[in-house]
Order: C-alpha cells, then structure tokens, then sequence
C-alpha cells in the first residue's frame, strides 16, 4: 500500500495533492482528519450558505466534430 500524508489550510472547497501525477487514474480513499470534534467546530461559526454547483466553463467545438474519426469506426455491426 502507498501513502502521501500531508496537512493543509483549508481555504475553500478543493485540495491540492501533492505528487498528484502518481495518484491519477488509479482508486484512493481520502481520510480527512481535524483535532475538534464537529460539536466543537459547530459552535465556533455561523452555519455555512447551501452551497452551489461548481462553476464550469462552456465547451467550444471547432469544426465538425464527427469528422474527426474515420467513417469505418462508426460501423459497430
């Protein structure tokens, strides 16, 4: 089994691993631990807004997108 330990500030809703390049494409499980208990950090702030899906910027296709692959890779029969 491999392993990355690390700690972080968090400042907002992403993280960023470190040696991201070794993890990617493969299956982790992502443990995130904090010295308060959630009673302790439920007294310390105000609850948060509901929070909103993720920003994503529009896709732009350039030329025809279909033309791209030979015609004999569409024939699945």
């Amino acid at each position: 089994m491999y392993a990355i330990e690390f700690e972080a500030d968090i400042k907002g809703e992403f993280i960023r691993l470190p040696q991201f390049e070794k993890l990617k494409n493969r299956h982790v499980k992502v443990i995130v631990l904090t010295e308060e208990s959630p009673e302790e950090l439920q007294g310390e702030k105000a609850p948060a807004p509901p929070r909103r899906p993720a920003k994503v910027p529009p896709m732009h296709f350039k030329g025809d997108v279909i033309d791209t692959v030979p015609g004999s890779d569409w024939d699945l029969a």
